[in-house]
Order: C-alpha cells, then sequence, then structure tokens
C-alpha cells in the first residue's frame, strides 16, 4: 500500500536530510531503497547506474532475488527504455509488455512494476519499484518517485564533487611533494656539480700560476674558461628551473633604475671598450622585483656581448608604448644582429644563431627572458638585421 500523503511528505524530508549527509553510493542507494519502497508499499526496488549503452544493477532491497550485479543492454531493458526516453513508464503486467525482458522476470516475483529515471535531461541512474501482484501505481506516487529522483540526482552529483575535490587536493598533495623532492634533486645535483667543478677550476688557476712551461698553462687557461662556462650553464639552468617553480610576487618596478644598476655594473666590466647604455626615464611596471631584475639583466648582458665587435657600441633600454594593461619595452643594440628568419627560435633554451667562438655564451639567457615575461601575461619577440643589431620587444604589466 502506497504511503498516505503526510507519510509521504515525512518520508521524502528524511530522505533528503539523509541524502544530503550521504558520502559514499552504497549509502545513496540504500537510502532511495528504502525510501522508494516506504512511498509506494512496493515488494522490491532496484538502483540502475547508466554505464554507457549498459545498465547495470548496483543495489537492490527486495522479498526476492532480482538482478543486482548485473549488466544489461539499455536496448534490451526497461530501465534504458526509462533513461533513454527521460520518463518514467509504468507496467501493470510485465509480461503483456513488449518493452520487458520476460525471460528476466520469469524467474523473479515480479508481476508489476514502475522504473523512474534519475536526471531526466540527462540520465544517470532509475530507480525500480516492483510488485509481486498486478498493480497499477497511480500519478502521484509516480510524483512522489520522481522527487525522490530529483534528490538522488543532487546527492549523485554532490558525491562526484566531493570525490573531484578529494581527487584534486591528493594531487596538489602529491604535486607538491614530487616538487619538493624535485627541488632537492635539482639542489643536490648542482652541489655536486659544483664541488669537483671548483676543484678543477682551482687546480687549473694553480698550474698557471705555478707553471713556467707556456704550453701547459696555456692548457691550464682553458680548462680555466671551459670550467668557467660549465659553471655559469650550472648558474642559468638553476635560474630557469627557479622561474618556473616559484610563485610570482608582482609590486611596483622601476626599470629605469633597476636598469641603470645593471648598465653600471656592467660597463664597470668591459675594459677598455667603449660602451653607452641608455634607459629611459619612468619606466615603471608591475612585476615581480627578483625576476624583472634577471630579465633587465640578461638583455643587457646579451646586448654589451653581440656589440663586443663594435669600435663604439650603443644599446638602449626604452618604451615603445604606452598602452595598459601592458606596456612594451625594447633593448636594442646596434651590434652583430641576426638573420631574421631565425627570430623565431631565439628564445628556445639551448639555440644559438651564433658560433661559441665568436661570441661565446649558455643559450638560455634568452629563454629566461621568454619565460618571465610570458609568467607575467606578456609577450616577447626580437628583431635583428645581421650586421646592424637587434631589438628584443617585451610586454608587461604596468601601474594602472
Amino acid at each position: 500500500m502506497s504511503a498516505t500523503s503526510a507519510d509521504s511528505g515525512a518520508i521524502l524530508t528524511r530522505t533528503v536530510e539523509a541524502l544530503s549527509s550521504a558520502r559514499t553510493l552504497e549509502r545513496v542507494m540504500s537510502v532511495v531503497a528504502d525510501a522508494a519502497r516506504s512511498l509506494t508499499g512496493a515488494d522490491g526496488a532496484t538502483f540502475v547506474l547508466r554505464e554507457d549503452d549498459d545498465c547495470f544493477y548496483a543495489d537492490e532491497q527486495a522479498i526476492g532475488p532480482l538482478w543486482k550485479g548485473q549488466r544489461f543492454a539499455a536496448s534490451s531493458c526497461v530501465s534504458g527504455w526509462a533513461m533513454t526516453h527521460g520518463m518514467s513508464v509504468v507496467i501493470p503486467d510485465v509480461f503483456a509488455d513488449a518493452r520487458v525482458p520476460h525471460d528476466a522476470y520469469r524467474r523473479t516475483f515480479v508481476k508489476s512494476m514502475c522504473m523512474t529515471p534519475v536526471r531526466p535531461g540527462d540520465p544517470i541512474a532509475a530507480i525500480g519499484t516492483y510488485w509481486s501482484t498486478e498493480h497499477t501505481i497511480d500519478a502521484v506516487t509516480v510524483r512522489q518517485l520522481e522527487m525522490l529522483a530529483d534528490s538522488t540526482a543532487i546527492a549523485l552529483e554532490n558525491l562526484e564533487l566531493r570525490g573531484s575535490l578529494s581527487r584534486r587536493a591528493a594531487e596538489r598533495d602529491q604535486h607538491a611533494e614530487r616538487a619538493d623532492e624535485l627541488e632537492a634533486a635539482i639542489h643536490s645535483l648542482v652541489h655536486d656539480l659544483r664541488s669537483p667543478l671548483g676543484a678543477m677550476v682551482g687546480y687549473a688557476d694553480l698550474i698557471v700560476d705555478e707553471t713556467d712551461a707556456p704550453d701547459v698553462a696555456r692548457h691550464a687557461q682553458t680548462i680555466v674558461r671551459a670550467g668557467e662556462r660549465m659553471a655559469a650553464q650550472i648558474d642559468r639552468m638553476l635560474s630557469i628551473y627557479r622561474i618556473t617553480h616559484h610563485p610570482l610576487v608582482p609590486q611596483p618596478v622601476d626599470l629605469s633604475e633597476l636598469g641603470r644598476e645593471i648598465a653600471d655594473d656592467l660597463m664597470s666590466r668591459v675594459g677598455e671598450r667603449h660602451v653607452h647604455i641608455d634607459v629611459d626615464d619612468g619606466l615603471n611596471v608591475v612585476a615581480d622585483p627578483v625576476l624583472a631584475g634577471l630579465m633587465v639583466e640578461n638583455l643587457l648582458d646579451n646586448a654589451v656581448k653581440y656589440t663586443s665587435k663594435k669600435r663604439e657600441a650603443r644599446i638602449s633600454l626604452r618604451r615603445v608604448d604606452r598602452a595598459a594593461p601592458l606596456s612594451t619595452f625594447a633593448v636594442s643594440d646596434n651590434g652583430a644582429g641576426f638573420d631574421p628568419a631565425g627570430a623565431a627560435s631565439l628564445f628556445r633554451p639551448l639555440v644559438r644563431l651564433h658560433a661559441e667562438e665568436d661570441f661565446p655564451g649558455t643559450g638560455l639567457g634568452l629563454a629566461s627572458v621568454a619565460r618571465i615575461v610570458q609568467l607575467h601575461g606578456g609577450v616577447v619577440r626580437a628583431e635583428g638585421i645581421p650586421a646592424h643589431g637587434a631589438s628584443f620587444y617585451f610586454s608587461l604589466p604596468v601601474p594602472a
């Protein structure tokens, strides 16, 4: 016998409360099956999950065995019909309806049934109710089952959301653990590389200072230079790792002041060369100050290096436009330039357009610049003419 209106309201209220606190699919299915039988007075209830083109009878509560654990093609069972059509189906006599696979029902107690889809617009499950005698369920009770199905849909979606959040939290924990392990491994590797390299360069320096044999001194100086290049390569690679794995701390940065400090340091190391580095006033941006410093240093150092064969080197750091929220700046020089056909590859790690003997370097400086600019939401590009110089353009956020 179906529940009275008052009883139905109480059953649905209790069910909604129970579903809201359900943390597992098993609990949801148990609550729903209990509620379906209580609302309808049915002799059995099943909970059917849609799995692509199949219907999986995941749970049941009944006076006799039904189909728990079995799968049927959606095209061959009533649960599939209800989910495919997105509507409840009432069958007073299961052996008089062509949608029922009669052989599957002959060994059961079922004579009448109702199948209700969960989330009719995009069904993900169905609730089956069954009677051992011929029974016609009324429209009010069907509507109550549909209300139960609506609450079930919300419960299943909440389960999926909780599961997704749990998976993401676990993935974040795993990523954080792997990042910590990677950082420890990187620093260990750098230490392991620097220690023997430092010893090698140190002993080579001693040989240079103490030997009287020109050939030996020349070979030792070659070792020193190679060791210094390798040390620079290690430092650059560590810098790129730090850029990629450390969070940004954006704040107002005066590129003019930063550029002049870096320019003064670079010009103090060029010896007798005539190098002029002009930095415009008012180059204010919003950026991570550490990364901004590394970016400007790489660009200016690059310009100083590639103007080394010029009698008088001219380098500038200037603003190209005043657009907001991103403004474009440029570092230009009158140095060796490059073939424009290679411009797109300049910012890739370890790519070089000039011979090592002409302009030594690691091939990582411009890759660092590109990564820093991209992290700030900007873009970077380069223009060059062989023997006439190059310009490197980059955009960064500017104060409002």
